[in-house]
C-alpha cells in the first residue's frame, strides 16, 4: 500500500531531487534582482508592484510551507504545497457549513488566506521572470482552479460573516451559489447585496476574477497549446 501511494503522489524517486537553496533565501536574491533590475528595466509603478508581490509573500504561510518541506525534495515539496492548497480551498467551506463563519476570527482568517492568493496569482503574472519553469504546465492550470474556487468559497464567507445578503439567503448553499454566479460574471439577479459594503466586495470580487483569473486562464492555456506541439515534435 506504501509503495502504491508513493508511486501515485511521487512517481519515481529519481524524480525526487534535491533542493539546493531555500525558499526563503531565493525571495530574497529575487528581491535583489528586482531592485537591481537584473532581469528586467522596469521602473516606476511597475517596479514598486514587483517589489510588493514578492516581499509580501513573508508574511503568508505558503513561502514556510515551502521552506519547511526543502529537505524533502522538490516532488515531495511540490505535493506538500498542493495538499496546501487544497487546504486553503476547503477551509472556507468548512467555515460555512460548520457554522463558524459568524466568527470575525474566522472570516479574517478567509480574507488572510484570499489575500495571499490573489498577490500569488498577480505575481506569476507580474513576476514571472522569477518562477523556475514548472515541471508541468498542466498542474499549475489545476493550481489555478483551486485558487479559483478558493476565492469563491472566501469571498461567500465573508458575504455570510457579514450578513451582506441580508435575509435573503435560506441556507449557506445560496452563499456559495451567489459568490460562484459573481465569479463567473452572470449574475441571476435573483440574489443581491442589500447594502453598499455588500455592492463594494462584490465589484471587487468581479474585477479580481477578470483581471487575474481569466487572464491567467488565457497565458497557461497558451502554454499549454506550445507544450503539446512540443510534446508532438519529439
Amino acid at each position: 500500500m506504501k509503495q502504491i501511494l508513493y508511486k501515485l503522489f511521487f512517481g519515481k524517486p529519481e524524480y525526487n531531487k534535491p533542493i539546493k537553496e531555500g525558499a526563503y533565501a531565493t525571495q530574497r536574491k529575487n528581491i535583489v534582482k528586482i531592485w537591481n533590475n537584473e532581469r528586467h528595466h522596469d521602473i516606476g509603478f511597475e517596479k514598486i508592484l514587483r517589489l510588493f508581490l514578492v516581499c509580501v509573500q513573508f508574511i503568508f504561510p505558503g513561502i514556510h510551507v515551502r521552506a519547511l518541506f526543502r529537505k524533502s525534495g522538490l516532488i515531495k515539496r511540490n505535493v506538500a504545497i498542493e495538499f496546501f492548497v487544497l487546504f486553503k480551498t476547503c477551509l472556507p467551506v468548512f467555515f460555512l457549513f460548520s457554522g463558524l463563519y459568524k466568527y470575525k476570527i474566522t472570516v479574517a482568517i478567509s480574507c488572510y488566506l484570499l489575500i495571499e492568493t490573489i498577490c500569488y496569482v498577480a505575481s506569476l503574472i507580474f513576476v514571472a521572470d522569477m518562477f523556475v519553469k514548472p515541471r508541468s504546465y498542466r498542474r499549475n492550470i489545476l493550481m489555478l482552479f483551486l485558487n479559483y474556487m478558493e476565492i469563491s468559497f472566501c469571498f461567500a464567507v465573508m458575504y455570510a460573516g457579514f450578513h451582506l445578503l441580508g435575509n435573503q439567503p435560506q441556507s449557506v448553499i445560496d452563499y456559495i451559489y451567489f459568490s460562484i454566479v459573481t465569479s463567473t460574471t452572470i449574475g441571476y439577479g435573483d440574489l443581491h447585496p442589500v447594502n453598499d459594503a455588500g455592492k463594494i466586495l462584490v465589484c471587487i470580487q468581479a474585477v479580481i476574477v477578470v483581471a487575474f483569473i481569466v487572464l491567467f486562464l488565457n497565458f497557461f492555456g497558451s502554454k499549454v497549446e506550445t507544450l503539446g506541439s512540443e510534446e508532438e515534435n519529439e
